[in-house]
């Protein structure tokens, strides 16, 4: 069986999908099929590359002809939300290959989802089955589209590890492991540190995202102004890692914070590094967006606040800091083993869909 993954960008963009698509192709090597992606990212490593799928350059007929060409003989192509780039090349290369004497069956992946209508609309012209990897995803697009095939599969991630030195050593440490954007909530956080910094509290701030995410448009100069004093101090840290760094950074930190601002569809649709958390047993605190609620039940060490509340947020921030780290209850345990081994094992769940996909 040969696979296929479409997605518009690749590592080294390492935000969720990316982190996931590398683990997945990984995991698929070791599967009986043979398994490859094709992103829009030049030379991202583990990943073939193709103009039409370049998101800063518009797509010619002739670069989407050849892209349908190269996905010729796939049993099954896996495209990576579909709906939010370029719809006249995802339309035309499902046109292609559905009108096949052998048809390819498609997959297409939500991973992150918006309340545009034109997006629902234009998922529901597509043939195939929609893949999520929440009860929260999930739900929204029973609720958008009740008749679409979906099936909610585990998500990939690197378990391998590699040290990192997170800054900040003398005092306790607030991390935000997310790149750093308004919608992740990262002028909440920021803000939240500086409100206590300010009031004499004693801690490291430090928002560890990507080399190539850390500084997108959405937070305020004002504030990032107001974090200069704090940098300058060794009390903020701007900082990027790798995947496998990402490990050693959670570990070393003493309260996550990850405060998506939205309570909509576009919520937190999941959260790798709130579940890394989990698994390293950390103290969390997360927004009631999306999936962080779900993810979260039951786990002793999190509070959930309001989404976009930064007094609650910073109020749940002086709380943490002054409570010892809690000792993990059986729950919290048996929760970070279940994701631990759906992170290792999502390869063979991929599989197992296209199977069935391939013989029905």
């Amino acid at each position: 069986m040969r696979i296929v993954h479409l997605h518009w960008t690749g590592p080294p963009v390492t935000g969720g999908v990316e982190t996931h698509l590398h683990a997945l192709i990984g995991q698929l090597a070791d599967q009986p099929c043979e398994a490859t992606a094709i992103v829009g990212t030049p030379d991202a490593p583990g990943c073939a590359h193709h103009p039409a799928l370049d998101i800063a350059h518009p797509a010619t007929a002739e670069l989407t002809a050849d892209l349908a060409e190269r996905l010729a003989d796939a049993d099954i192509v896996h495209w990576h939300n579909p709906q939010w780039h370029k719809p006249d090349v995802v339309t035309a290369v499902v046109d292609r290959l559905r009108h096949r004497a052998r048809p390819t069956r498609f997959v297409f992946d939500l991973h992150n989802i918006d309340d545009d209508p034109a997006q629902w609309a234009f998922l529901a012209t597509l043939p195939g089955t929609i893949a999520t990897h929440s009860p929260f995803v999930a739900g929204e697009v029973h609720r958008a589209l009740p008749a679409a095939p979906t099936h909610t599969l585990p998500l990939a991630l690197p378990l391998d590890e590699e040290p990192f030195p997170l800054p900040g050593t003398d005092g306790p440490t607030v991390l935000q492991p997310s790149r750093m954007t308004r919608w992740k909530g990262s002028h909440l956080s920021l803000e939240a540190a500086l409100t206590l910094l300010d009031d004499g509290s004693d801690l490291h701030f430090v928002h560890a995202g990507t080399r190539h995410l850390i500084w997108p448009p959405g937070i305020p100069d004002t504030l990032l102004h107001r974090a200069r004093t704090w940098r300058d101090k060794g009390r903020v840290h701007f900082t990027h890692y790798t995947p496998a760094q990402s490990w050693s950074a959670i570990r070393a930190a003493d309260v996550i914070v990850h405060p998506t601002i939205d309570r909509g569809t576009h919520g937190e649709p999941f959260s790798l590094a709130v579940a890394q958390a989990v698994i390293c047993h950390r103290r969390i605190i997360a927004s009631d967006s999306g999936n962080l609620p779900a993810l979260l039940a039951g786990y002793s060490a999190a509070a959930i606040v309001p989404a976009g509340d930064t007094r609650a947020l910073t109020d749940a921030l002086r709380h943490a800091l002054t409570q010892d780290a809690p000792a993990p209850t059986p729950d919290d345990l048996a929760l970070a083993a279940h994701l631990r081994h759906s992170f290792a094992t999502a390869g063979r769940h991929h599989l197992a869909l296209y199977r069935t996909l391939t013989t029905t």
